[in-house]
């Protein structure tokens, strides 16, 4: 379950970087400030996209808090016009309800003693 979270959410964080940056730019050329912003926030989601896969194998609690988080500021980024941010907060809130399954995996080993504490 980890391992999946962890592809995914890194393959999510370079769709929602690149789309974040082109939306941004097309505000910029165009002088939707409003929009631009909106780019913004979805590349700084993007961030935290890559932030909470990179904590989703070791500490999967910290991935689920950092995935609420993305999926925050995608609902945030979703009100500047980028309307696309609000696909990518409910898939957020999925992979941190998938990170939450993934911490109880590792509960689980760790209480088979299949890998150390």
């Amino acid at each position: 379950m980890r391992i999946a979270v962890l592809v995914i959410g890194l393959i999510f964080m370079i769709i929602i970087g690149v789309q974040g940056c082109l939306v941004g730019a097309g505000g910029t050329i165009f002088g939707d400030e409003e929009l631009s912003g909106g780019g913004g926030i979805g590349m700084f989601a993007s961030l935290l996209f890559g932030v909470a896969a990179a904590f989703v194998m070791a500490k999967p609690v910290i991935s689920v808090v950092i995935f609420i988080l993305a999926a925050l500021l995608a609902f945030l980024a979703g009100t500047t016009g980028f309307s696309d941010m609000n696909i990518w907060g409910v898939l957020a809130l999925l992979l941190a309800v998938l990170s939450y399954f993934g911490h109880r995996e590792l509960l689980r080993k760790q209480e088979k003693n299949v890998i150390p504490k």
